[in-house]
């Protein structure tokens, strides 16, 4: 079967080939209209269109490949932040291939990462999940292209992180009095021992990482409302007490999973999304200022 080509793309919408190319190489330079990217990115994906990266690697000096490392969480028996990673991880790969990227992703076990099959790739850009950072140091060493870190505190700036501050969310909830915060565990410690700094004396953080875990911390609270992260851990936390107690930080837009009275509030996955690769492209391209971190807050 004839392999796709731009010309078969333009003919499909009836537009130009420079006006495909534009669209699929992420040139924001020209003005074009949402209509017209999102029938031109339809119809690449209905003609099963793949760029030739290597052709366009000797025109741009760029592979157009971003590496994305997800870190195992083996000991922990809730690993719901994992859940999350790939659903943001499909996102990320929606919004780049809009720039012309494709998204070569690997798992990393935590105990032994092991970064063979992933280094023999010509990368333009790397973004890590959830890791901690003498796992990070170890990987980084690895890798001369820019890394981001998501989910991750480390204090070093020549790496720029994305984190989310969910306390800023839990306030926005107004829960009145006092109210504990129970966030899925993570694997950087460093980041969870932020968050507890950063609480006031109206909030307990518990990490959770298993359902007696969860047990334990339920039975020390028995008055006290409850703000949940992530909508997986709300909906096994409506098990356990009074629905109206809980309030639930969405991330992974399954609010499905919740009951309607259950109060809830959202970090846009697709805008997180949005930003973490955007942040990337202008570390590729050298456009960028030394910022260690990028903050996702309630508005």
């Amino acid at each position: 079967m004839k392999r796709p080509t731009l010309k078969d793309i333009a003919k499909e919408v009836g537009v130009s080939v420079a006006t495909v190319s534009y669209v699929l190489n992420g040139n924001t330079k020209q003005s074009i209209s949402e209509e017209t990217k999102d029938k031109i990115i339809q119809a690449a994906n209905r003609l099963n269109y793949v760029p030739n990266l290597a052709a366009r690697s000797l025109v741009k000096r760029k592979s157009g490949l971003v590496g994305v490392l997800i870190v195992k969480q083996k000991q922990n028996k809730m690993p719901i932040f994992t859940n999350h990673n790939y659903r943001l991880l499909e996102k990320i790969e929606e919004y780049l291939a809009t720039k012309g990227y494709h998204v070569l992703s690997s798992n990393i076990n935590l105990d032994e990462p092991n970064l063979d099959i992933i280094k023999q790739r010509d990368l333009d850009g790397v973004l890590i999940f959830n890791v901690d950072n003498k796992i990070f140091y170890d990987i980084s060493i690895k890798f001369t292209v820019p890394i981001l870190l998501i989910d991750a505190y480390l204090d070093d700036i020549l790496f720029h992180k994305i984190i989310v501050d969910y306390l800023s969310y839990a306030r926005k909830l107004n829960v009145d009095k006092k109210y504990i915060v129970l966030i899925p565990k993570l694997n950087n410690e460093h980041l969870m021992e932020k968050i507890k700094q950063d609480s006031n004396d109206n909030e307990d953080v518990y990490f959770i990482d298993s359902i007696e875990n969860l047990k334990e911390v339920l039975s020390k609270h028995l008055n006290e409302k409850i703000v949940v992260v992530s909508e997986e851990l709300g909906s096994v936390v409506s098990r356990y007490i009074d629905k109206n107690r809980i309030s639930v930080i969405c991330i992974n837009n399954e609010e499905y999973l919740l009951d309607e009275e259950v109060q809830r509030i959202k970090v846009d996955i697709e805008e997180k999304a949005k930003l973490i690769s955007d942040l990337l492209l202008r570390y590729i391209d050298k456009d960028y200022k030394y910022v260690q971190y990028t903050v996702i807050g309630a508005e």
